[in-house]
């Protein structure tokens, strides 16, 4: 029973966490960005998206492997 509490908490703390972090995506990339001055986003040839994270993630967006 407490492994279950513990999940249930786990859970709502990341979704939570994701819900009003903003990221930036380049045009129709499935990639998403930490920060709207990424070097990968300075290569960007289209419009740079704002966004939050949960709607990234809701997109089929994935996070940027970079650590920039």
């Amino acid at each position: 029973m407490k492994l279950i509490f513990i999940g249930i908490i786990f859970t709502t703390v990341i979704f939570t966490k994701t819900e009003n972090i903003k990221v930036y995506v380049c045009g129709e990339s499935k990639i998403y960005h930490p920060t709207k001055d990424h070097s990968a986003l300075g290569r960007c040839k289209h419009s740079i998206f704002e966004m939050t994270e949960k709607e990234a993630i809701k997109q089929g967006k994935k996070e940027c492997k970079c650590k920039s």
